[in-house]
């Protein structure tokens, strides 16, 4: 009887550990900015979701430093980057997308960001986004640089 306990009482401590493997939660995931240039970065993002194009910023990054510029999932995505720095433009592409002015509004998001008309009003502006995919990724790092 008390093999038999025994045997029944590993069986479910193995059934327990395999089902905590099997289920448990991932790890979390972010899209991460590493600035490699010689100046401060100002940093605004681009990324699908729920049906919408957004934008967001600016995550502020002094030389050498990284930063999570997106808290979540973000495999297989199309993320963009806007990055200037003291000494100019660093990261920038020809999809579009709007800002704010880092000296307007620090931080922001805004839905709809790839409609101009949305752009309207003080220290906002469409500026290029460089779009790279993440591929299978749960999370990714992208540098800036000068």
């Amino acid at each position: 009887m008390l093999l038999r306990n025994l045997a029944m009482a590993v069986g479910l401590g193995m059934v327990g550990f395999f089902s905590s493997v099997v289920f448990a939660t991932p790890a979390s995931a972010s899209l991460t900015v590493c600035n490699r240039a010689g100046s401060k970065a100002f940093v605004a993002i681009s990324y699908y979701s729920d049906g919408n194009i957004w934008s967001k910023g600016w995550l502020q990054l002094n030389p050498g430093s990284c930063g999570t510029a997106f808290a979540g999932r973000v495999s297989n995505s199309d993320i963009g980057v806007y990055a200037e720095t003291f000494t100019g433009v660093v990261e920038s592409g020809d999809v579009r997308r709007c800002v704010v002015w880092v000296n307007v509004q620090p931080s922001w998001t805004i839905r709809n960001a790839d409609n101009s008309a949305r752009c309207q009003g003080k220290g906002r502006e469409m500026k290029g986004f460089r779009v790279f995919k993440t591929n299978d990724s749960p999370d990714y790092t992208y540098e800036v640089f000068d």
